[in-house]
Formats: structure tokens, sequence, C-alpha cells
């Protein structure tokens, strides 16, 4: 890692942790003063994570106008599949028909990635993973993959080496590594445009 990319990575850290505290004074839940509006997008924390460590990315999805936001956990040892097969129940209850928008970091977009290749079709409607493990053969045509440069957990793909179906884009941003990915400018550009594009059509009415 560059000097650069320590200290971001450094400052992500610090983010993280003062985001427990801050979890635990909020209520559990996501409370709302009225009915959501937009269909909903679920974010899946990374390998010994949780949900708080997502807060400041909720918000940022809120204020781009997707007001159903909610986190998908799982237990830290817990197999790809039961995680899967856990996320899927979850998107069968919260979707309401409309399909969902899967946002995960680390291993929590390999969980999404899995869930998503067998799920019923327009059950998911965007799938956007943050420096989250891959194959360069996996079957994953509608993935948008960001990964960072400098980034010694998860190295960014190799684009000359991956199948034409592995992701529908791969961005590989310089100068991050894997935790400030959560928190990067372009990162979050990239998230809000692509919920924006793949809207369900009422609530792209609902918001104009």
């Amino acid at each position: 890692m560059n000097t650069r990319t320590v200290i971001t990575e450094i400052a992500a850290a610090g983010a993280l942790i003062g985001s427990y505290p801050v979890d635990w004074l909020l209520k559990r839940g996501e409370p709302y003063f009225c009915e959501p509006s937009s269909e909903p997008v679920i974010l899946l924390h990374g390998f010994g994570g949780s949900r708080s460590n997502l807060l400041a990315l909720g918000a940022y999805i809120r204020l781009v106008g997707f007001d159903n936001v909610s986190y998908f956990e799982y237990p830290r040892w817990q197999t790809l599949g039961d995680s899967a097969a856990q996320l899927g129940r979850v998107v069968e209850e919260k979707s309401g028909g409309s399909g969902v928008h899967l946002i995960g970091h680390s291993l929590g977009g390999t969980v999404a990635r899995r869930y998503a290749v067998a799920a019923p079709r327009r059950a998911v409607r965007s799938l956007i993973t943050l420096g989250s493990p891959y194959s360069y053969a996996q079957w994953s045509p509608r993935e948008v993959g960001i990964f960072g440069d400098d980034d010694p957990i998860v190295p960014a793909p190799i684009e000359a080496l991956t199948t034409s179906a592995a992701f529908a884009r791969i961005v590989t941003l310089h100068n991050v590594g894997h935790l400030a990915l959560i928190f990067h400018p372009e990162a979050l550009r990239i998230i809000g445009t692509e919920l924006r594009v793949n809207r369900a059509a009422e609530s792209s009415a609902v918001s104009q």
C-alpha cells in the first residue's frame, strides 16, 4: 500500500469502529415515518462485520432517493450457500414483487452474487459489489464490481482474464484499499447511478 492508501484505510477503519456505538444508540430495525416509496435496497456487510458498518452507505442511498433500505446480517462462520439461502428468504419477504437492489461489501457481495445467480427472474434489479471475492470464470452478467487497485485483501481482477459473463462491468479505483471502498466518492456515485438506472418504473413516477 502507498502512504495515501494507508491513511485512507486507517480513516475508514476508524469510521467503521465508530459505527458500532452509533448503531447501538439507534433503534434496531429501520423505522419509517411513512410508507417507503422505493423498492428495497439491501446492504450486506463483510466477514466479521455488521450492519453498523454500512450505516453511512445507507444514509447516502436515502439521500439519492431510495428510502426503503435494510441490512442483511449473517453469522460469521455460516457457509456461503446457507447465507445465500437466508438472503433469498429476506428478498422474498421484502420485495413485494418489485425486485430488490443488492449492494455488498467484501464477503457480503459474494453472498449477494451467490443468491443472484440462481434467483428468480426479476428478483434482483441491481447487483453491486465492493471489494468482493470473485472467480475469473464466475457467471454474474449483471454485476457491477467495484475494486481498489491497492486492496491487499481482494486484489482487483485482471479484466483480460475474466470471461465475458463474469461481470457486467468492473471498476477499479486508484489509490484505494479494502475498507475505504465503502466511503469512496466515486464508488458512491456509481452506486447512485446504478440504482437510478435500474429503478422500478412505478418508483420513478412517484419520485418525479
